[in-house]
């Protein structure tokens, strides 16, 4: 069974050698997961999604063109008094804007061609006036209109509650987006010095099943002259099927790593040819500036525009309940001639004007139920308020638990790095000890399994620290690094 695991780990250290100059160094790879990582492109297109659509409420205060054109053709049954024919082109252009205060202005201009057939009548003996009556002339008409609500929607509170809503939802939307893109680059920066872990600890497992078969071999040739007991040779069997127990452990481990690995750069492939960097070399190249406090984290900033657009939902609810008054006021001039140039001026002249002046009165006779409705918005605003006063006490736990847990790790590191160097001397020394015949090669194998735990032991914490530290940037990332 020792000779299968030496056999498959020979190949995979050989065509790991094969791509040895293919070194994917952790930038890179991230660089990857940005171009190629659909769970990456996602969340980052969630991301600019979320943000465009949060204007669209703008278009509210945005002015709008009103364009038209109408021609008739009427053709009456004759009476002898009706207009046999009537043709009329009419076309008129208007702009109106909701402005943010309230009010909403409308600008427009219209004008009528209208072309008569008269009645036979006209033109009959004794009542011949078929010329001294137009049968052609135009009317044109420039409208000023003004609305203003004075009780309801009073400064445009109500339009501008319904816009911030929605923009506060779509807000929240793409700040959650952004923390989900944010833990999309963590993810794969644990993913790859996962699989940088489990390649380590395979050679040093592999190194360590090398030495329990020597030692094995060495034993069984004692025991077989009778130089030692069986039941050592049975401890040194028990070394290598330890020894070989740990390899298929990590060389499963190793291989769930790859999968994971290739899934955050869009791969389906299993195999990883590159040679990635040590989690030392990732440990003494990622520099991250902590501040002193954390400042609002992007989960933290979607809970705030999420109570926001409560906010903005219960006061828009909240004045249904009012009258709605609006006062009404317009201007239209008013030209009327039988070419087009001069009703134009004249409907300009301020001559002939159109004045009205008016006001529109709606009272909800079901009041109860608006203020039902509005209490339950008020409700949900409330319930938005206490999820956010929770989540600002979440993110400065997590905080401060983070700030603990590097404090410790530092610490676990400078006990495994001592460790490790203390194990290293031992081995070092005991292997002296054996060239002077003074110990024996199993205690020398125990002494290096014995380093090679303290060399694990310190890469795993090396990788929690990298870990942490990924996760500080994580925490740390802002709307403006998407």
């Amino acid at each position: 069974m020792g000779k299968r695991f030496g056999l498959g780990i020979v190949l995979w250290l050989a065509a790991g050698a094969a791509f040895a100059q293919q070194k994917l160094s952790l930038e890179d790879y991230l660089g990857q997961v940005k171009s190629q990582g659909a769970d990456y492109q996602s969340s980052q297109a969630a991301v600019e999604g979320y943000e465009k659509q949060s204007h669209q409420q703008d278009l509210t205060y945005s002015p709008q063109m009103v364009a038209s054109y109408n021609h008739l053709d009427d053709k009456e049954q004759p009476n002898g008094l009706s207009y046999p024919r009537t043709l009329s082109d009419t076309a008129g252009v208007s702009l109106t804007d909701k402005l943010p205060f309230g009010p909403t202005l409308s600008v427009g201009y219209a004008f009528d061609n209208v072309n008569l057939t008269l009645p036979p009548i006209f033109n009959s003996p004794g009542f011949n006036v078929g010329n001294s009556f137009p049968s052609s002339y135009y009317q044109v008409a420039p409208v000023i209109s003004l609305s203003v609500p004075l009780f309801k929607d009073f400064g445009g509170a109500q339009t501008s509650a319904g816009v911030h809503q929605i923009q506060y939802q779509f807000e929240s939307s793409a700040s959650s987006a952004a923390y989900q893109n944010a833990q999309a680059l963590y993810n794969a920066k644990v993913a790859y010095w996962n699989l940088a872990l489990a390649r380590t600890q395979i050679q040093i497992y592999q190194d360590t099943l090398d030495r329990s078969q020597q030692i094995w071999d060495w034993t069984k040739r004692r025991v077989a002259r009778n130089l030692a007991d069986p039941p050592d040779a049975l401890q040194a069997e028990a070394s290598v099927r330890l020894a070989e127990l740990d390899l298929e452990q990590s060389t499963e481990s190793e291989r769930s790593a790859r999968l994971q690995f290739n899934r955050y750069r869009g791969t389906r492939e299993s195999d990883v040819p590159e040679q990635l960097e040590s989690l030392d070399d990732s440990l003494s190249s990622l520099k991250v500036e902590l501040p002193a406090t954390l400042p609002d984290r992007l989960d933290l900033k979607a809970t705030q525009k999420t109570a926001d657009s409560q906010k903005a939902a219960y006061d828009q609810a909240a004045q249904n309940i009012y009258p709605d008054i609006t006062l009404n006021a317009s201007w239209r001039g008013n030209g009327l001639d039988p070419t087009f140039e001069p009703a134009d001026q004249t409907a300009w002249s301020f001559n002939y004007p159109t004045w009205n002046i008016g006001a529109q009165f709606n009272l909800p006779l079901d009041v109860f139920t608006a203020s039902r409705v509005a209490e339950g918005y008020k409700r949900t605003y409330e319930s938005a308020v206490l999820s956010l006063k929770d989540k600002k006490l979440e993110v400065g736990q997590d905080w401060q638990d983070w700030r603990n847990r590097m404090a410790d790790v530092d610490k676990r590191l400078a006990m495994t790095t001592e460790i490790e160097e203390i194990q290293k001397n031992k081995a070092d020394q005991e292997r002296k000890r054996l060239e002077f015949g003074r110990t024996t090669e199993f205690q020398l194998l125990s002494f290096e399994n014995d380093y090679n735990a303290a060399r694990l032991s310190r890469l795993a914490v090396i990788e929690e620290k990298l870990n942490l530290l990924a996760e500080a940037q994580w925490w740390l990332a802002d709307e403006k690094d998407y």
